[in-house]
């Protein structure tokens, strides 16, 4: 059995950590590095039993170029005996249709397996989005009332905060910028520390505006 990891275009945009903290729990994770068109004909590379790792099932479906490209992947997924794993959205993972199937004793006619999973996907799909929209609307009306508890919501603007990473990484910008004490373009040191772009930007300017003041 191989475990494999598919990153969608939303999370390349956000910089998202998913694989990096998958990978302290599965050493031998790959990364799948093909667009989802390819993902369907890239499904012959893998083996029986093997598992494909998503961070969330909604941000998958808007890479495909529709539901039916996508319907057909996690059918012939199904087929070949491939799980699924949505992180964010567990309720869509294709070994829970399977146990779906099994616990029911859904035995369709061969013709029509693919449109049992479908529709069972389609089913826990709902049932996925109504868990997030639940989720949000409580952690909405959690802040609502601690704002109107008098609580601080946020960080106070123009305020700068202590963390040690953060820290950490100033420091690191400090000695490798060439705009301090390094040699380093801020591409080049983006990329060195591995980095948001945004968040590179902020400690540069904090650095910038604390030695102003001394």
């Amino acid at each position: 059995m191989k475990r494999y990891y598919f990153k969608t275009s939303e999370e390349e945009k956000k910089n998202g950590k998913t694989m990096p903290n998958l990978f302290e729990l599965y050493h031998d994770i790959q990364l799948v590095s093909v667009n989802s068109d390819e993902l369907t004909q890239y499904l012959s590379r893998i083996d029986w039993r093997s598992k494909i790792y998503f961070c969330d099932y909604f941000m998958t479906l808007k890479d495909f170029r529709n539901e039916e490209d996508f319907f057909e992947f996690y059918v012939e997924c199904f087929f070949r005996g491939i799980d699924i794993y949505f992180i964010n959205t567990p309720e869509c993972n294709l070994s829970f249709i399977r146990e779906l199937f099994e616990t029911l004793d859904v035995k369709p006619p061969e013709r029509k397996i693919g449109e049992y999973v479908i529709r069972c996907l389609k089913c826990c799909a709902e049932q996925a989005r109504l868990s997030k929209e639940m989720s949000s609307s409580l952690k909405r009306a959690a802040l609502m009332a601690a704002k109107k508890n008098g609580s601080q919501i946020g960080g106070v603007k123009g305020a700068v905060y202590n963390i040690p990473k953060a820290e950490d990484m100033k420091k690191q910008i400090m000695q490798y910028s060439k705009s301090f004490d390094g040699t380093y373009s801020d591409i080049e040191l983006i990329e060195k520390l591995d980095i948001p772009r945004a968040t590179y930007y902020k400690y540069k300017k904090e650095i910038k505006d604390k030695k102003q003041t001394k």
